[in-house]
């Protein structure tokens, strides 16, 4: 296992499309990386910019881009050896439109400039049960305000889970920092609530990673929020 690791972090490296900032000046120092430039040095277009935040494998961020050649995507984790599969394949299909980023979230300020999102996908992120202030849960009233000064107006933020706890718990807090829910559901694939929305957003809902289709086989069911936030 170590070693498949040392190989995908050293491949991850050759990668043009994976970025692996050094976190210590951006801990140390408030330093900032790629912040409001992913248009102009990276994808070199000004389509809307999508972003994922804990996209482990990189499927769905991957998903998306195939489906959506017209927006930009950018999938976030701290363990590029996870998204290092989606950034191969990524490769392989010749996706110019995603690419992955190594950080951790609770950093997230350094890298995204005031209203240069259009959306964020928080897919199955860490439920963080005991997390009662919200300083952690990457769904949470505390970051939704962070989230917010990304986004452009109105900018969308998109979650899908399993979990009940965190699908109540968001529905009870977004709302209380000015977003709105548009859509959500607590079963979207048994539900009908599929057959209610725009195509092309359930194409991306039906994308279905590796640890979905477990959690699916073991009964669970499939959750949906989307809020939009609020006029700026």
């Amino acid at each position: 296992m170590a070693k498949d690791k040392l190989k995908r972090w050293a491949e991850n490296k050759t990668f043009p499309h994976v970025f692996e900032p050094n976190l210590m000046p951006i801990i140390r120092e408030n330093a900032t990386f790629m912040k409001g430039l992913w248009r102009e040095e990276f994808y070199k277009n000004n389509n809307p910019l999508v972003v994922e935040l804990g996209c482990g494998k990189g499927e769905y961020a991957v998903g998306q881009a195939e489906r959506n050649l017209d927006k930009n995507y950018l999938g976030v984790d701290v363990k590029g050896h996870r998204f290092h599969k989606g950034a191969k394949e990524s490769l392989e299909m010749g996706l110019t439109n995603v690419a992955f980023l190594r950080a951790r979230i609770e950093f997230i300020d350094a890298f995204f400039a005031d209203n240069e999102l259009d959306e964020i996908w928080l897919t199955f992120s860490d439920p963080m049960p005991n997390d009662h202030d919200g300083n952690r849960r990457i769904t949470s009233g505390f970051y939704m305000k962070r989230y917010e000064r990304m986004l452009k107006s109105e900018g969308i933020v998109h979650i899908k889970h399993d979990n009940p706890a965190l699908y109540e718990r968001a529905l009870r807090e977004i709302p209380l920092m000015g977003a709105e829910i548009v859509l959500h559901d607590d079963n979207i694939y048994e539900s009908g609530f599929l057959e209610t929305i725009d195509e092309k957003l359930k194409d991306v809902l039906e994308i279905r990673t590796f640890y979905e289709q477990m959690w699916l086989k073991e009964g669970r069911k499939i959750k949906y929020i989307q809020a939009r936030m609020p006029k700026k």
